[in-house]
């Protein structure tokens, strides 16, 4: 299979569009439902002496994991973050293939705009299961962005090809002592 997605063949292409489908689904999926699940509810320091009120959000509780956040995260912090990490750069990773298969599709403004809206959907859904900090944001942003800076170099690289090729393509002008000649 060439690496060069313009020119792999139709059957590779829609492989890889199957199987990039199957681990955005799968990695979505994991972000949303994390390993340990999610907090049920409201838990509390059990070393205080405290009382809920659960007709009112008012208590004098410590709240050590609210409800809907991962337990995963409040009892294995490296490796939720581990988790996380690697979960978003598959799913960007197969984003971005998705992208780059479809680049010269007539729908590639619409498979764009799917594709950021589809990266912004799985980061607010991270963001609702995990306590939101500035390294948590760092992470996924970077995670989110590496397929894409990983691709630059050959985005580059054709870009300057297809220059080359356009230059040796246009009929060059005569000399000007040519020019008088005829």
């Amino acid at each position: 299979m060439a690496t060069d997605p313009l020119s792999i063949s139709s059957k590779d292409r829609n492989t890889l569009l199957v199987v990039t489908t199957l681990i955005v689904a799968v990695t979505f999926q994991a972000a949303l439902n994390p390993p340990g699940g999610v907090w049920q509810d409201d838990k509390y320091d059990p070393e205080e002496n405290c009382t809920v009120d659960p007709r009112s959000s008012a208590n004098n509780c410590t709240v050590i994991a609210r409800a809907g956040t991962s337990v995963l995260h409040s009892r294995a912090k490296i490796r939720y973050d581990t988790f996380i990490f690697v979960n978003t750069l598959a799913f960007s990773a197969a984003t971005s293939t998705i992208f780059f298969l479809l680049l010269k599709s007539p729908f590639r403004t619409e498979t764009l705009i799917s594709i950021y809206c589809m990266n912004f959907a799985y980061v607010a859904s991270v963001g609702a299961v995990q306590p939101q900090t500035p390294k948590t944001w760092a992470m996924l942003s970077g995670a989110l962005s590496l397929p894409y800076i990983f691709r630059l170099p050959s985005i580059i690289k054709r870009s300057k090809e297809v220059q080359v090729a356009r230059e040796q393509d246009v009929p060059q002008a005569l000399p000007a002592v040519q020019r008088g000649a005829c």
